[in-house]
């Protein structure tokens, strides 16, 4: 039986391990790299890593192997950026195992950086832990608790929780359901202290407000059904679930304003269509809680999704022709912003209804392909333009010297079909070299521990 305890030591062990061959030498011989700076492939590259970076991509004739390099086989094989996830949930201290678990499996499935929006003050602590190599995990950005009614209240309590926050350490604000009122003095104070505030749109604040007052992010496509049935007689009824409540008042004819003042505001999206189609799928709870990735959560966790999504069923804004509607009008907004040229980010909101950290974002960047993205522009998604977001393109998200190693080794073309990208050799996270082999021990740990062995 592996205890909690026992868990833990064997996860700080591993990490400590990997960590200790940071300034190592890493040449992946042979492959073909997709760098993602633009639709193509490099066939038959060697990549050099030497510590966290990329030192040298170039053909395989002409590129020299460091003497004494790990080798990494790389024909027949596919190399790309590993992927961000940006809007994924971290756990708080209560239970340090779960929280370090969470974290590897997201670096399990090639995700390497995370935009953490479930902040905790014990976050900033897990960020210096993970970059230390203290423990294996994805690059963090963390996000503040969220801002509500509990810590900001009024205008000048708002103004003061923005300041401690930034001085606290956090990279962004999560914005919750603040009044009008107070969210203009968030946002004010934000923008004066420079910390970026994303997140949730408070009802009276509205999408025009959140536009205006220039959130660098709105998530899972808040407020963008209210605005479009705006104009009709809502009869003081609840919006709902992300709109579902007025979906059949939603006037179609409004979403080019709304993606016209998204661009002119350069508001990021990140959709998270996966929150809303689990939950709106008619495949049942106990059926999903089966899905293989589900033996990787606590008990607690999968019995809550399920008892989630029948809640779901048994409401009145989320019977299944408004649910299905709402599924289709946030496909077809996606595709709205998207061909129009707007900014979005790849997000699932793992661990969330049935989101398992890092095998959630296979889930989401197939509902984004069933909208009509193609593999490139999905995977754009969560390499390049993630960089861009956080104003680093130069640091990560493509394959290129000087980019931070965060990179996965796949044995089929993700370019061809986005399902290759689970057909993974193995993961680099900032120069950490995992086999598929050192990822599935860890993976069988976890599943031990969750299953109480």
């Amino acid at each position: 039986m592996i205890r909690p305890a026992l868990a833990a030591l064997m996860s700080a062990g591993f990490a400590l391990s990997a960590a200790a061959a940071q300034d190592d030498v890493t040449a992946f011989r042979g492959v073909t790299v997709v760098p993602m700076d633009s639709e193509r492939v490099l066939e038959n590259h060697t990549v050099i890593v030497e510590g966290e970076r990329i030192s040298a991509v170039g053909p395989a004739g002409e590129t020299d192997i460091p003497e004494g390099a790990t080798v990494i086989e790389g024909e027949g094989r596919w190399l790309m950026p590993g992927l961000a996830e940006m809007h994924g949930h971290v756990p708080g201290p209560d239970d340090p195992a779960y929280a370090e678990n969470v974290l590897f499996l997201y670096v399990s499935n090639g995700v390497t950086t995370v935009r953490n929006m479930a902040g905790h003050d014990s976050h900033p602590v897990l960020r210096d832990r993970v970059e230390s190599g203290e423990i294996i995990g994805p690059v963090l950005h963390i996000a503040s608790p969220w801002l509500s009614p509990q810590n900001a209240n009024d205008p000048e309590q708002g103004r003061e929780t923005v300041r401690h926050y930034h001085e606290e350490g956090f990279d962004l604000l999560k914005m919750g359901n603040p009044p009008l009122g107070v969210y203009e003095a968030i946002a004010e104070e934000a923008h004066e202290v420079g910390i970026p505030f994303a997140g949730h749109i408070p009802h009276d604040v509205g999408l025009v407000g959140a536009l205006d007052a220039r959130q660098i992010s709105i998530d899972h496509f808040d407020r963008y059904v209210e605005f479009m049935a705006a104009e009709a007689d809502t009869g003081m009824t609840d919006p709902g679930f992300f709109g579902s409540g007025w979906i059949h008042l939603a006037d179609r004819g409004r979403m080019p304003e709304a993606v016209e003042r998204t661009i002119e505001a350069g508001t990021w999206n990140v959709p998270t269509l996966s929150l809303v189609e689990h939950l709106a799928s008619d495949e049942s709870a106990e059926s999903m809680i089966e899905w293989p990735e589900m033996r990787y959560m606590p008990q607690n966790v999968r019995d809550g999704w399920v008892r989630s999504k029948n809640d779901f069923a048994a409401r009145d804004d989320f019977q299944p022709e408004a649910a299905q509607e709402l599924v289709e009008i946030r496909r077809e907004l996606l595709m709205a912003l998207h061909e129009a040229g707007a900014l979005i980010a790849l997000g699932s909101d793992a661990p969330q209804f049935f989101n398992v950290p890092g095998f959630s974002i296979h889930h989401e960047m197939a509902m984004m392909a069933a909208a009509g993205m193609t593999p490139y522009e999905v995977l754009e998604t969560g390499t390049r333009l993630p960089a861009e977001y956080f104003g680093t393109p130069e640091e990560f998200g493509t394959v290129e010297p000087g980019r931070r190693a965060d990179l996965i080794l796949l044995e089929a073309d993700p370019l061809a079909d986005l399902e290759n990208v689970k057909a993974r050799a193995g993961v680099m996270a900032a120069g950490r070299w995992l086999s598929e082999d050192d990822i599935q021990a860890r993976l069988d740990s976890i599943a031990a521990h969750v299953a109480g062995e």
